[in-house]
C-alpha cells in the first residue's frame, strides 16, 4: 500500500468513528431536552348519597358510595342535572350483582369499567373515565 492509500484509509476511518459517536451521543441524548409526557389531569365529582340495593338472588343489601372520575373541569352543573339518569344507571348496573360477584376480588376493577362505559353512553358524553369507591358493603 501506497502512503496515499494508508492516509485515505485513516481519514476513512476516522470520519467513520466520528460518525459512530454523533450517531451514539445523540441516541442517548435525544431525550434529554423533551419533557416527560405528563398525565392528564383528573376531577372528581362525589355524588353525595349512597347506593343502597336489593343483592341479587338474595336476602342481603348492598351499599356502596362513588365518586365519579372526570377527565374534563367544570362538569358539576351537568352532573348535577343529569343525577336522576347517573342514580338509575349505577342501580341499575348493582342491582344485577350477587352475592358470588360482590365477593369477587375483581368486581371493583370491573365495575370501574362497566360503570363509566354506561353512564357516557346515556348521558351522550365521554368524560366519565372511572369511579372511586367510598363504601362497598354488603350486609
Amino acid at each position: 500500500m501506497s502512503k496515499k492509500q494508508v492516509m485515505a484509509l485513516v481519514a476513512g476511518v476516522i470520519v467513520f468513528m466520528l460518525l459512530i459517536g454523533a450517531g451514539t451521543a445523540y441516541f442517548f441524548l435525544k431525550d434529554r431536552g423533551s419533557k416527560a409526557e405528563e398525565p392528564p389531569t383528573l376531577y372528581n365529582y362525589a355524588i353525595k348519597d349512597y347506593f343502597v340495593t336489593n343483592v341479587k338472588d338474595s336476602n342481603k343489601l348492598f351499599k356502596a358510595s362513588i365518586v365519579l372520575v372526570l377527565n374534563q373541569e367544570g362538569m358539576d352543573a351537568e352532573m348535577e342535572a343529569n343525577l336522576p339518569v347517573i342514580r338509575d344507571k349505577i342501580l341499575f348496573i348493582l342491582r344485577a350483582l350477587t352475592a358470588d360477584d360482590l365477593t369477587n376480588p375483581d368486581i371493583q376493577d370491573k365495575l370501574r369499567d362497566k360503570i363509566p362505559t354506561a353512564l357516557n353512553q346515556a348521558m351522550g358524553i365521554d368524560n366519565i373515565v372511572s369511579v372511586y369507591f367510598g363504601d362497598f358493603v354488603m350486609q
